[in-house]
């Protein structure tokens, strides 16, 4: 995925097996992480067309060519391995922040634009900030890895 670092560049389709009852009651019986896109009818065959339609509509992905996003991946890979790191400039790290919140709000306006049959279920108004502290931490993690620690001591 070219560019990729602006957003998630990975995505899962599940599929759910669920079970109704008499009285309509729905009963979750597996979640398949590879969930298989053979076609048994005609009503199975537009559901998951649709899916599918909905799912590279709903990514906004262009066309890549794999040569050129090889190397735009070295290029990073090289820029990340190379850069210095100040604790006191934090004006470049604000500004990276400023940025991606701006893009993420371009993702969610995209995404409630082209959602087709699929209904946001994370985040909800309540619950970003609900679920923030998680991705936080994680995103720490990196910074407390060996190869961080020694760009550290040699800046």
């Amino acid at each position: 995925f070219p560019n990729h670092y602006r957003g998630s560049a990975c995505f899962e389709i599940l599929g759910f097996d669920i079970l109704i009852d008499r009285k309509l009651k729905p009963y979750v019986l597996e979640v398949n992480h590879s969930p298989s896109f053979t076609t048994d009818s005609k009503l199975d065959r537009e559901i998951k067309d649709a899916l599918i339609y909905d799912t590279l509509l709903l990514l906004n992905m262009p066309a890549a060519d794999k040569r050129r996003f090889i190397e735009e991946e070295k290029r990073r890979a090289k820029e990340r391995l190379f850069q210095k790191i100040n604790k006191k400039d934090n004006k470049y790290r604000e500004e990276q922040e400023d940025l991606a919140q701006q893009w993420q709000k371009e993702i969610e306006k995209w995404e409630e634009q082209h959602m087709g049959n699929y209904r946001r279920i994370y985040p909800g108004p309540d619950s970003a900030q609900k679920y923030d502290r998680f991705y936080t931490q994680s995103g720490t993690l990196y910074s407390e890895t060996a190869a961080s620690k020694a760009r550290l001591e040699q800046a």
